[in-house]
């Protein structure tokens, strides 16, 4: 097997000289990041940093955090990429979870950190990734990683006791419910997750992709990986303005987008400059994360017309189960299509058994990319992952012919009228209402009136809406169990670090409802 590491060696020796990093201005070789990287994992073995200690990153999207993640794999230990959204209650809960003791953290991360009121003695080594630090007065064994590029020297000898089954990070994701749970994975699910996805998806040395999200999110992760293994150069967009994002997609003939759902109708509104150019380059995009409204779909389909769909589902804790191919999409659409090569995926009723085609019950993902467990969390990790494989927790059905189709997820599914509710197809009818930019519906509770669902509507602008307008619009269109009894609008929703609708805190809005 190749470790992740060894695949950037590879691509060092193949492209010595081919940019394969673009932030801003700013742009790192393959041959720059290995060596660079090396010299500070030896710089951290120098420190007594040892083989498994994990080993965080707090920042903005930045090439020097590639470095920084690069230099815990050399050197045997796990990164854990904390979600630069973090506010000091989850970075804490992190931070002790795993007790990291060695950080690597951006200036503008700095105050959150302190804001945590973690004893200046805690970390063992403070790597800052930018040129200053306001963490030299707060904490001890402050570094910069400038200096240490330049003092340090690359020495073989990092990797030989790693192996394929050892983590190699932990990835922190905010569920329903509770705090933040840390997935385990393994170099080999970042290894066969690479390869396969990068087959998948046809990646190649002329690949110029656009890196969106944190990475702390595992689509992220992927897309960096693949595109080291291909040899191609990756974007890392630091702006999420649609006009920033555009200009990157045109000025750097961007080939590869990958984003969930909430990201592309960003790019959607109507002060976005997408529609305004034309793509030629941009050979595919892969969406995953989430229902997306086929109006929206089909109107960026319109947009990107030279551009080729791969819609995907998957988790964090099984990284990819199943992709629609491109060739599939006008017959197939909206399913996520069948699994990935490795991968079985079954579906399965409340009595653990079997379903039928067409019927509705739990994703269960078995083959590679299942995750070890949940780091620190033995009850979680029995409940969720059984005789090697993951219970989803989402609900799907699949067809006759193995497509399969997500229909949302069992710990947001509302309760009315005895009915149990997909959220997502009460928000997709929401989102076709014309005026209506984003939808987003939760469970309100009373005494007198039992549950109900509240509709929660973000109007485009110079649009005005009334509840009795998006009443009937569903009344038409839904049957009466899923029709909103009540309408809030907002000027925008809450959203996750990786611009999902964030549905715990819907849920906690309601509960004071």
């Amino acid at each position: 097997m190749v470790f992740i590491h060894e695949m950037l060696a590879k691509a060092a020796e193949k492209y010595p000289q081919k940019k394969a990093f673009i932030c801003n201005q700013n742009s790192f070789t393959f041959s720059e990041i290995d060596e660079i990287s090396t010299g500070v994992a030896h710089f951290l073995k120098q420190q007594g940093v040892k083989k498994g200690e994990r080993i965080g990153i707090f920042s903005v999207k930045n090439i020097q955090e590639i470095i920084a993640l690069f230099a815990i794999i050399k050197l045997g230990c796990v990164f854990v990429h904390i979600n630069p959204h973090f506010k000091e209650d989850q970075l804490y809960h992190v931070i002790s979870d795993c007790n990291i003791r060695n950080l690597f953290i951006h200036e503008s991360k700095a105050k959150a950190i302190t804001r945590t009121g973690l004893d200046k003695n805690f970390f063992h080594l403070i790597i800052s990734l930018s040129s200053g630090s306001s963490l030299e007065s707060r904490y001890n064994n402050v570094h910069y990683l400038d200096s240490i590029t330049k003092e340090s020297s690359p020495l073989p000898g990092l990797y030989g006791e790693i192996n394929e089954y050892d983590p190699a990070s932990i990835i922190y994701t905010s569920g329903s419910t509770g705090k933040p749970k840390g997935i385990i994975v393994t170099h080999r699910i970042f290894h066969d997750a690479t390869v396969i996805s990068a087959e998948a998806l046809e990646n190649n040395s002329e690949d110029r992709l656009i890196s969106v999200t944190p990475f702390s999110f595992d689509g992220a992760l992927s897309q960096l990986f693949t595109s080291i293994y291909a040899g191609g150069t990756l974007v890392l967009q630091e702006s999420s303005f649609p006009k920033d994002i555009v200009d990157t997609m045109v000025k750097e003939k961007i080939t590869g987008f990958h984003a969930v759902p909430s990201y592309w109708r960003m790019l959607l509104q109507r002060h976005s400059p997408l529609e305004k150019y034309d793509y030629p380059h941009l050979r595919y995009v892969s969406i995953i994360g989430e229902v997306f409204p086929r109006d929206d779909l089909m109107k960026l389909k319109a947009i990107l017309k030279h551009t080729r769909f791969y819609m995907m589902y998957g988790i964090t804790e099984a990284f990819r189960s199943t992709f629609l191919h491109p060739d599939d999409f006008d017959r197939k659409h909206p399913s996520a299509g069948k699994p990935f090569p490795g991968v079985e995926i079954k579906i399965i009723d409340d009595r653990g058994k079997e379903c039928k085609a067409g019927e509705v019950g739990e994703i269960v993902h078995k083959g590679v990319f299942v995750s070890p467990g949940y780091w620190n969390n033995p009850e979680k990790t029995r409940e969720v992952f059984k005789d090697g494989m993951v219970y989803t927790g989402d609900l799907g059905k699949m067809d006759e012919e193995g497509y399969i189709y997500f229909t949302g997820r069992k710990d947001v599914m509302l309760k009315s009228m005895g009915y149990r509710i997909s959220p997502e197809e009460i928000e997709e009818c929401l989102c076709s209402i014309p005026g209506v930019s984003e939808a987003a519906v939760c469970s309100v509770s009373g005494k007198e009136n039992g549950n109900r669902i509240k509709a929660i509507i973000v109007c485009k602008e110079n649009v005005l809406l009334t509840e009795k307008d998006i009443v009937n619009y569903c009344k038409a269109k839904l049957p009466y169990y899923m029709v909103p009894a009540l309408c809030e609008f907002r000027s925008s929703l809450a959203k996750t670090g990786t611009f999902k609708i964030n549905r715990s805190q819907l849920k906690q809005e309601a509960k004071g409802v």
